[in-house]
């Protein structure tokens, strides 16, 4: 009889949660206050809090919260198969059913603390841009041409034109994007970024095996990043993720973002950092529209450039396996369920912004 109670309570609980989601999905379709509400009020709030509390800790608190629950879940996957061994089938629908609420309450979290930013409409007139829905081959190799320059000179002003860019001396990388965001609010009021949450993975070379160099927490608004990259990644991802941070959810718009943010500040490994990766994006673009224009750009490209390439090819190919092919499609899916349709490769639809942004 308590076990009949228990479930009925539970599936109430379940389904009270349901509703809660589709109510805030439904308020977030229908009212255009609600969702003012939420991008300008609540997440600006909570945010902040959230990063107050966390930044005082050296560690990432939610990479610790992430292992308890891949613990969890081992144990209730171990309580499972017991279940289902003794034949225990009311032992399997509970557990089955705790998992379910769990599932959809930390899914109403996300959305309440992070995941509605998805809905936000594009930082366009945050930056004072007017974005194509689509560019010519023309435009892309103009762009592509216009970061090669940068590039280039980049890599004069790092001092070293033959050899890929060495580890940052200072290791103050954190604190150096917290500078550039701090000059890129000159410009622009909306990229201020108030107390800063920036941390070192814990996880470091595990997240090689899935092609993971940095991702925002949404239950506790840190930015992890991976240190154990290539250096000259470093900067560029820092800033990508503060900039979801910021709200700026889709990862077109958390590039450009990252991109004008690096680019606002006088360190050189910085505009370095950022040109670079977005010269990758844009030749690889460039590349499956014509592949004679693409090579003919990456000819001028300096031996040092090259080199910075190759250490991140030769980096990645001990990890390159099943499990980068899995996490990149659980990641593609991930983002098309989250309005980015063009899932994985919404990264690279980032150059449509620079194109408006350097007016090609």
């Amino acid at each position: 009889m308590e076990t009949k109670v228990w479930i009925n309570k539970k599936i109430f609980r379940i389904v009270l949660t349901l509703a809660a989601i589709l109510l805030l999905k439904g308020l977030f379709s229908w009212s255009n206050q609600f969702s003012s509400f939420y991008f300008d009020r609540w997440y600006n709030w909570s945010s902040l809090v959230f990063r107050q509390i966390t930044g005082i800790v050296p560690f990432s608190i939610g990479d610790v919260i992430y292992t308890a629950w891949v613990i969890g879940a081992i144990v209730y996957l171990l309580k499972l198969c017991y279940k289902l061994i003794t034949f225990a089938w009311e032992g399997v629908f509970e557990i089955l059913l705790r998992a379910l609420h769990f599932l959809l309450r930390t899914y109403l979290a996300f959305l309440i603390l992070w995941g509605f930013n998805y809905e936000r409409s594009s930082p366009a007139k945050d930056v004072g841009l007017v974005v194509q829905p689509s560019y010519n081959t023309q435009q892309l190799y103009h762009l592509t041409d216009t970061l090669l320059s940068l590039v280039n000179k980049g890599k004069l002003q790092t001092g070293d034109t033959l050899n890929a860019l060495s580890p940052d001396p200072d290791k103050n990388v954190f604190k150096r994007a917290i500078v550039a965001y701090k000059a890129a609010a000159e410009t622009w009021p909306a990229f201020r970024y108030k107390a800063p949450s920036i941390k070192r993975s814990i996880y470091g070379k595990w997240l090689n095996y899935t092609g993971v160099t940095g991702y925002l927490n949404p239950f506790t608004n840190e930015a992890q990043v991976n240190l154990t990259v290539p250096p000259v990644l470093h900067p560029f991802i820092s800033c990508h993720e503060i900039a979801h941070q910021l709200g700026y959810a889709p990862e077109e718009t958390a590039n450009f973002v990252g991109y004008l943010a690096a680019t606002s500040t006088s360190d050189t490994r910085f505009r370095y950092s950022a040109n670079f990766d977005m010269f990758l994006y844009s030749i690889r673009q460039l590349s499956y529209r014509d592949t004679a224009l693409a090579k003919e750009i990456w000819r001028r490209a300096l031996p040092g450039v090259k080199a910075d390439y190759k250490s991140i090819i030769e980096f990645y190919e001990p990890y390159t396996g099943k499990v980068d092919e899995y996490s990149t499609m659980l990641y593609d899916r991930y983002l098309k369920a989250n309005n980015q349709e063009k899932g994985i490769r919404s990264y690279s639809e980032v150059t449509g912004w620079l194109i408006a942004y350097f007016h090609l």
